[in-house]
């Protein structure tokens, strides 16, 4: 407890477990042409490509920095391979 009477926890300050596994980035078809990059389980592309070649470079990037990974997937959504 802090002087104040308020009590903290550990679980405030630091981050879950939770927070890593789904810090994947995806680089898929977007809906109306070219490829995104998104974050896993967000509603939004962070970034649209023209090229897969061009967002798979801007998601290791982005992934690198982030120290998560990349997972691409192919036209079809099916995923091509996990780095």
């Amino acid at each position: 407890m802090h002087m104040d009477g308020k009590q903290t926890t550990e679980e405030s300050t630091t981050p879950t477990s939770s927070g890593k596994e789904y810090a994947a980035y995806f680089v898929s078809p977007h809906p109306n042409g070219g490829w995104q990059v998104k974050r896993a389980k967000a509603l939004k592309a962070l970034k649209i490509f023209k090229t897969k070649a061009e967002a798979e470079q801007y998601a290791k990037q982005v992934a690198n920095n982030q120290g998560t990974n990349v997972v691409r997937l192919k036209k079809d959504g099916k995923i091509q391979k996990k780095r």
